[in-house]
């Protein structure tokens, strides 16, 4: 477990992995830290007026990028391809391969949060232990490693 005095580099690392779409439950088994505490550090955040907590908006922030960036890489696509053959330079080509590398990666890390929610959901569900789940994470999934 986390010693006093971790939170000053723990609870960034513990912030980014939430706006990456981790929940608290995988982020305590990643950083060593007991749910409450990651709760306490997301609740302190939080302003009396605001609605959100600091790591919520994070996590909104970055959702909103990223159906941002798909926006901008559907637009991008139906461009090139209302341009002919021609018109289509390699840096515009480049870029919209670059977009969509970026997407499909953001994708594909999004399925694989869900996966490892839904294996924890069964886990608790079948009473296995974690040590157990952690292996099964590590084998089928690549997941925990």
């Amino acid at each position: 477990m986390a010693r006093k005095g971790d939170k000053g580099h723990l609870e960034p690392q513990a912030r980014r992995l939430y706006a990456d779409g981790a929940t608290l439950t995988s982020i305590a088994r990643i950083l060593d830290v007991s749910v409450t505490t990651l709760a306490r550090w997301k609740s302190e955040t939080r302003r009396p007026s605001a609605d959100m907590d600091e790591w919520d908006r994070a996590r909104a922030q970055k959702r909103g990028n990223i159906q941002r960036l798909r926006d901008l890489f559907e637009d991008q696509l139906s461009h090139m391809e209302s341009l002919s053959a021609v018109e289509r330079t390699p840096p515009m080509m480049d870029t919209l391969s670059k977009m969509g590398a970026l997407l499909e990666r953001w994708d594909k890390m999004e399925k694989a949060q869900r996966v490892a929610e839904e294996v924890s959901r069964e886990v608790r569900k079948a009473g296995i232990s974690e040590e157990t789940a952690d292996d099964i994470r590590k084998r089928i999934l690549g997941i925990g490693q």
